[in-house]
C-alpha cells in the first residue's frame, strides 16, 4: 500500500535510505558513523538511494 502523505513519505525514506553500509560485514550504520558498530571496520559506504520499481 503506497504512502500518499508527503510528510510520512519523507520520514519513511529517511529511516530506510539514509545510512552507511559496512564494506566488510554489510551492517547498517548511522549516517554520521566513521567506523562499523559491529566489526569496527573504518571502510563504510553510503547506501544506494536509487528510487524506482524493482524489475
Amino acid at each position: 500500500m503506497p504512502i500518499t502523505d508527503p510528510e510520512k513519505k519523507r520520514i519513511a525514506q529517511q529511516a530506510r535510505l539514509v545510512m552507511k553500509i559496512c564494506f566488510k560485514c554489510g551492517c547498517r550504520n548511522d549516517i554520521e558513523a566513521t567506523r562499523c558498530r559491529k566489526c569496527r571496520n573504518p571502510y563504510l559506504r553510503l547506501k544506494n538511494r536509487t528510487f524506482g520499481v524493482k524489475k
